[in-house]
């Protein structure tokens, strides 16, 4: 009996012989090959000599082994899926479990009482209450401005949510008052979703493993310091990735046949959609490529949820930019977004290969950004630089010049366009950095000049101090790095999920929920062309990887 038992779990640990033995080495390769470039990219802006070759070379045969022990380990748990679990026959006390995770977060919110901000919010806030202001945020001195009412360079939905309720702290005497009633609504409005979440996935979970791992996301949303960090922070990021989480949990309900219709109506989903994308630029495209993803899927409503979606694209890049913008006097924003990757790319050419540049190229560049400024304001690991140069008056045939320009260069010297792009994402795909937080309400002019602080700032200070700390121990700085949720979270979930497990249930049914992961890919894709290499970019995946890992690991009840 011991016998068998002992073979079974041999059985259960090496998969299913050589070719499982094969697959999970081939993964590892990749990940272990992902990861030190990556690494390389940050330290030493790829360039590999003899003096530094070993050291990565080892790094990556020990990467190889870490991420090939790691797989195996998470296959014989996935794989061994434990006891039935009993039925719940009642309903958990989700109000209750939503108050004990909102007192989980509330002492961060007493320690920086009103709540935390970054200058994004406080540069959106302020563009509203002045009226008129010129644009584009850091263009270059002496450059052409326009006077407007509001600029788009951040979206407008969450600067109208976040002023209105600052007004209404105004009327009430202190604009304090008001950004401590959004902090009190977003920090209610995330336990309630959340934890309804983990509620609801309890109850209809098969085994007690699988609980088992849906108490223990519970806790990590309780008590990880960066969810309540994030969570009291004013920040258009944090709005976005509730939406985020919502989005994937409606899609998860409609495909395990938990809804007839995502969200109950398409009315709905299409709310949750168009929130979605107004609250963030990226938005947009989670919904369109989800929506795509979702037509491959044998789905009697695909077309429709295709057509929902498609009704976002018509709002966001025809509606607002064509009808609400003109109608309310709101500058579009510049392209020097939608471009900044390639400008990095462009600025970093002119860093390391000047003499390769003609002069009709420089003229070429010139027409589209400041070269001689460039060259004086580069850094490797931020954009803005760069974008600041762009020049807003330049037409679409000097666009058109310098994306055959950048082509050209791009062919003569892709390491370098590497370089450039992987000196800021880098930090989104190795270890390295722990996921960073806000931790004081910025000093600004305006309506935010008379938000300020209810305790004493060194409360904070030593509070951010001790977080910081913590994120940098032995061990323990592990489950605070970037990496894990941005990157590593979602890799495996497809991997064990989808390429190992076949995309079957061990009853060999179709397992199409396994949609929800095509969301967090794409959110995955745009940390590439991230400006800069901030945690908040990737917030959407830290918010979402540990809740799709309790969503999608265990074995549920189907509908």
């Amino acid at each position: 009996m011991k016998l068998e038992r002992g073979l079974e779990i041999k059985k259960t640990i090496c998969g299913e012989g050589e070719k499982a033995v094969t697959l999970d080495a081939a993964f590892s390769l990749v990940m272990a090959f992902i990861t030190v470039i990556n690494q390389n990219a940050i330290m030493d802006h790829l360039f590999f000599s003899k003096y530094n070759i070993a050291r990565y070379i080892i790094l990556f045969m020990v990467y190889t082994v870490l991420f090939y022990v790691t797989t195996r380990i998470i296959w014989a748990v996935y794989k061994d899926k434990g006891k039935e679990a009993a039925i719940c026959e009642k309903r958990l006390p989700r109000l209750k479990l939503a108050l004990i995770m909102l007192a989980a977060w509330l002492p961060y919110l007493l320690v920086f009482l009103p709540g935390v901000a970054n200058y994004d919010t406080v540069n959106q806030v302020n563009d509203l209450f002045d009226g008129v202001g010129p644009v584009p945020f850091g263009f270059i001195e002496g450059q052409k401005t326009v006077n407007v009412f509001l600029n788009a360079h951040h979206p407008i939905v969450p600067t109208f949510i976040f002023s209105a309720f600052i007004a209404i702290g105004t009327l009430l005497g202190s604009a304090t008052l008001g950004f401590l009633i959004y902090v009190i609504c977003q920090m209610a409005a995330g336990a309630f979703l959340i934890s309804g979440i983990l509620c609801d996935i309890y109850e209809n979970a098969k085994t007690d493993k699988g609980r088992k791992l849906i108490k223990l996301v519970r806790l990590f949303y309780m008590f990880m310091p960066f969810i309540p960090m994030y969570m009291i922070c004013m920040l258009k990021n944090t709005m976005h990735s509730l939406l985020f989480i919502l989005l994937i949990y409606v899609l998860y309900r409609y495909f395990t046949g938990r809804d007839e219709k995502p969200a109950g109506s398409f009315a709905l989903l299409f709310l949750i959609e168009i929130m979605l994308c107004v609250t963030l630029n990226t938005g947009i495209f989670v919904v369109i490529f989800t929506a795509i993803g979702i037509l491959f899927l044998k789905d009697k409503n695909r077309i429709k949820i295709l057509l929902v979606s498609l009704g976002c694209a018509v709002v966001w890049f025809i509606v607002f930019p064509k009808v609400i913008y003109p109608a309310m006097n709101i500058f579009p924003g510049g392209k020097q977004e939608l471009y900044g990757t390639l400008f990095q790319q462009t600025a970093r050419l002119i860093r390391d290969k000047e003499e390769d540049i003609t002069d009709e190229d420089k003229e070429i560049i010139n027409a589209v950004l400041d070269y001689d400024r460039i060259k004086k304001d580069f850094t490797f690991n931020v954009t803005d630089p760069v974008k600041d140069t762009y020049r807003i008056d330049c037409t679409k045939e000097d666009m058109n010049a310098y994306l055959k320009m950048w082509i050209r260069q791009g062919i003569k010297h892709p390491v370098v366009y590497f370089r450039a792009t992987l000196s800021i994402c880098g930090y989104f795909f190795a270890p390295g950095v722990g996921i960073q937080i806000f931790s004081d309400i910025p000093k600004a002019k305006g309506i935010f000049g008379e938000i300020h602080s209810l305790v004493p700032n060194r409360f904070g200070e030593k509070a951010a101090e001790l977080y910081f700390q913590i994120t940098i121990m032995p061990v323990i700085k592990w489950i605070f790095q970037t990496v894990l949720y941005a990157f590593w979270i979602p890799v495996y979930l497809f991997y064990i999920l989808v390429i190992r497990d076949k995309a079957e249930d061990e009853e060999g049914k179709k397992r199409p929920e396994l949609i929800v992961l095509l969301p967090l890919f794409v959110t995955v894709l745009f940390l590439v062309v991230s400006p800069m290499n901030y945690s908040r970019y990737a917030l959407c995946l830290i918010f979402a990887s540990p809740l799709v890992v309790a969503l999608l690991g265990p074995l549920y009840k189907r509908s």
